[in-house]
């Protein structure tokens, strides 16, 4: 517990750096890839410790951020404050959120180290039962929220700058100097002396103090309750987000019943996709009173926005891929060859290639 104190501490007080650090390595993995025998392996394997790690370090930053006045505080996403209200009410919740981070953030190196060790057979059992517990999940979600859409990600995501953290620890120093404390409340109150004097101390500061005033401003989302941020699911709109949630799951057993190559899981998939986004966009545009002009609340448009592009992963997948995509993926990277730094954009894609051909969770958008 001693060191676990000691390991926090470190990361609170060096974040900025351990930030940089982190960036630069997940960075170093995209170029990784057919670099050297097992590369592929490597890369995954450290892209999936960092994210692992990322999410500890985020948990540490939290923690410190959270002991800081609620004047000092950065103020939370939409996301954060919808996806921690869940974390805190219920347990299984939180439970589930965890686990299928885990397994979004492990299994591409799952699958690869399965299919080194064991083969083609075993690796689809595995995907088969990655799939299913992730549907799992995602449903006990959806039932757990009253029928609300599923977000992404599932996790709290860092809402705060590690760079400002230097900040943040000195303001926590001089809080007892810069706040007053209510004595029937409780409550802790920023100073308007404090705001003048984090501008620099200037006479004559009305304008400092206004410009304190329109930053503190409250904006529909901040002012919604966290549960009022994603509405809830009826009619089609439910059965909508049920397809979304059970569509890698159909697409895996459709593959492992009609083959890879088959163009019927393609094609079932792709209509599954289909089917559940017009669903969903008819249950947000009948919703009595929370359709926001028929495309739902701010969370929910980004999270449409987001299986949107999702649709693009279908010109990587076989057979669409084999017939379509592969011929003029490797016809740019023939061109883009003998053409300055684009030549570095066509390697990339060259090593990518036998990874989106061969490893079914680099392409699942799932």
């Amino acid at each position: 517990m001693d060191f676990l104190k000691k390991y926090e501490s470190f990361i609170f007080k060096n974040a900025s750096q351990i930030s940089s650090i982190e960036s630069t390595l997940r960075s170093l993995t995209y170029i990784l890839p057919g670099r050297f025998d097992d590369a592929d392996l490597a890369s995954e394997a450290l892209f999936s410790t960092l994210n692992l790690l990322g999410i500890y370090h985020d948990t540490i930053l939290t923690k410190h951020v959270a002991s800081l006045p609620a004047t000092h505080r950065p103020t939370p996403s939409p996301l954060n404050r919808y996806t921690r209200d869940w974390q805190s009410s219920s347990l299984t919740y939180k439970r589930i959120a965890m686990l299928l981070t885990v397994i979004q953030y492990t299994e591409v190196l799952i699958e690869m180290g399965v299919q080194k060790k064991w083969g083609q057979q075993y690796k689809w059992r595995v995907i088969t039962a990655l799939e299913a517990i992730k549907a799992a999940g995602r449903l006990t979600l959806l039932r757990l929220t009253n029928q609300r859409m599923v977000m992404h990600p599932i996790h709290t995501e860092r809402d705060v700058d590690p760079s400002t953290l230097a900040d943040l620890a000195e303001a926590e120093q001089s809080v007892k100097e810069s706040h007053w404390t209510g004595t029937r409340t409780g409550s802790t109150r920023l100073q308007l002396s404090a705001v003048q004097k984090s501008s620099g101390g200037k006479a004559g500061g009305k304008s400092d103090v206004t410009e304190f005033l329109l930053s503190k401003v409250l904006t529909p989302d901040v002012v919604r309750k966290p549960r009022d941020l994603v509405g809830v699911l009826s009619g089609l709109g439910a059965i909508g987000e049920y397809m979304f949630v059970l569509r890698p799951l159909i697409y895996v057993l459709a593959m492992r019943k009609y083959g890879q190559k088959s163009w019927y899981p393609w094609f079932l998939s792709l209509a599954i996709e289909l089917a559940s986004r017009a669903s969903i966009k008819h249950g947000l545009a009948s919703r009595p009173g929370g359709g926001r002009s028929g495309s739902g609340t701010l969370l929910e448009k980004d999270e449409m926005k987001r299986r949107l592009w999702l649709l693009l992963y279908y010109v990587l997948r076989s057979p669409f891929y084999d017939r379509f995509t592969k011929e003029r993926l490797h016809n740019f990277c023939e061109s883009a060859s003998k053409k300055p730094l684009i030549s570095l954009v066509g390697g990339i894609v060259r090593d990518y290639q036998p990874l989106w051909e061969s490893v079914y969770f680099y392409t699942a958008g799932s």
